[in-house]
């Protein structure tokens, strides 16, 4: 993906077609979907600064009716996660930082920073009907 703000929305396009095969419900494909854009965007912005000649490399696996997990790598020197501090604390509400990383986790099943975290891989997982509608009446 090119480092541009323009690219993410495509680019989320490509992976939920490629995701489909997991069979998500709508909501939890609306998550994955929220989940990616933070990632995607994160990468191209504070990563790769929108330097046009940096890319944002993605890498999508499907295992069908089971999960999707995908790759995001940027080019950048990466951060320190455990640096981010908890955006839900009073302190924090109004200062920026740390709530796409946040946000991620709240959304997908799995959220993993890997080369100094200029690497994340998220994971979503098909749940059973039941689960999905409990989730929705809450």
């Amino acid at each position: 993906m090119a480092s541009e703000r323009v690219a993410v929305g495509p680019a989320i396009e490509q992976i939920l077609n490629v995701a489909k095969d997991v069979r998500l419900s709508r909501d939890r494909l609306s998550d994955l979907a929220v989940a990616l854009a933070e990632a995607l965007s994160n990468a191209a912005i504070h990563g790769n600064k929108l330097d046009r000649n940096k890319h944002v490399h993605i890498r999508v696996s499907v295992l069908p009716g089971v999960r999707a997990v995908i790759d995001v790598k940027d080019d950048g020197p990466g951060f320190e996660v455990s640096e981010l501090s908890d955006p839900t604390r009073p302190e924090r509400l109004l200062t920026p930082g740390g709530r796409g990383v946040f946000l991620m986790r709240q959304l997908v099943d799995h959220v993993e920073y890997l080369d100094r975290g200029s690497r994340v891989v998220l994971a979503v997982e098909r749940r059973p009907q039941s689960e999905d509608q409990a989730e929705a009446r809450q």
